[in-house]
């Protein structure tokens, strides 16, 4: 059973019980267990967040024993974020010129293959896909496709390394994870105080999650590729900008007063909305939309969706590794031949 609350209507359907309210502009606010603010001590802070994780990732797997290949994945994943050569890939960037144009957009990332290789055939191999990644599946193909964020190139991808199984489309969201959360940590900075988007800022993602954040309940918006955060209106759908209260309304699921579903009548999108005390972590967020999957259900059967990703110009440029360029350099120095 679930409420719908929407301005200046009252209607009722089958399992859906209607109360005419206002959309507020500020809601109350509860502590998320995940989103503790971090101790002083930077070793015992990543400690504290690494039980956190793994309370988390424990209590999905016992709940949903059918979700442990993939919380198996993500948690792979949250330890493949803190390899040092992501961050030392990230692109230098300065403020977005383009009126209204994330931060990845157009961005040229240089990497060398080996850990990308590495690191996308172990995410296949978590997924039962190892096969797959050893036979016609580039790895490189797949990141560049994966950090831009672009469904069509992996769909492409699938049906020239023959996955019928829509592998990819699960995999390779994750394989741009460790990336993506290094381009967030480095350009976060960058990010106008006055983006205005729905999509974001960092690598135009959709976002995953709104938050009502602090005393005051200030509407965040949350993104699962990079866990990227920004501020939004309360009265705004962010995948249309609708702004008109008599299209936007909320699905409160019984005894989840915290957790509820915004929706948008105009373009039938959605977002999940939890009530925070304190940000969630952005390595949490991807997370936290798994442990709210029943707002997704309660949303999906009333016609409401997530709309389609939306891929940014991203080239991605092999390079060789740092070890490789001093031996030929050394090579070259000493007359060797290679």
């Amino acid at each position: 059973m679930s409420a719908i609350i929407r301005p200046g209507r009252s209607s009722s359907t089958r399992a859906l019980t209607c109360t005419v309210e206002r959309r507020p502009t500020a809601r109350g606010s509860a502590v998320t267990p995940t989103s503790a603010a971090p101790t002083l001590c930077e070793r015992g802070s990543s400690m504290a967040r690494e039980k956190r994780d793994e309370a988390l990732l424990s209590a999905l797997g016992a709940e949903h024993a059918e979700w442990r290949p993939l919380l198996a994945l993500v948690d792979a994943a949250l330890h493949e974020m803190e390899r040092a050569v992501w961050a030392e890939s990230v692109p230098a960037r300065e403020h977005s010129t383009a009126a209204g144009e994330p931060l990845l957009s157009g961005a040229t990332i240089r990497i060398a293959p080996r850990p990308v290789h590495r690191w996308a055939h172990r995410a296949m191999t978590i997924a039962g896909a190892g096969a797959l990644a050893g036979g016609k599946l580039d790895p490189m193909a797949l990141f560049e496709a994966a950090v831009a964020g672009d469904p069509d190139l992996l769909d492409g991808l699938a049906r020239a390394a023959g996955d019928d199984r829509g592998v990819l489309k699960v995999v390779g969201p994750i394989v741009a994870m460790p990336m993506l959360h290094a381009c967030r940590q480095a350009w976060t900075p960058l990010v106008s105080a006055a983006w205005a988007e729905g999509y974001c800022p960092i690598c135009g993602g959709w976002p995953t999650l709104a938050e009502a954040r602090g005393l005051d309940g200030q509407r965040r918006l949350r993104c699962g590729r990079c866990g990227g955060d920004w501020r939004t209106e309360w009265l705004r759908c962010p995948f249309c900008g609708e702004r008109d209260h008599e299209h936007l309304g909320s699905l409160m699921p019984e005894g989840s007063a915290r957790r509820t579903v915004d929706v948008c009548e105009r373009c039938r999108h959605y977002v999940k909305s939890v009530a925070t005390l304190a940000p969630i972590r952005p390595e949490d967020v991807v997370l936290q939309d798994l442990a709210m999957l029943v707002l997704d259900v309660v949303a999906l059967e009333r016609g409401y969706r997530r709309p389609a990703a939306k891929g940014r110009p991203v080239e991605v440029i092999a390079t060789p590794s740092r070890l490789r360029a001093l031996l030929r350099l050394r090579r070259w120095a000493t007359g060797t031949k290679p």
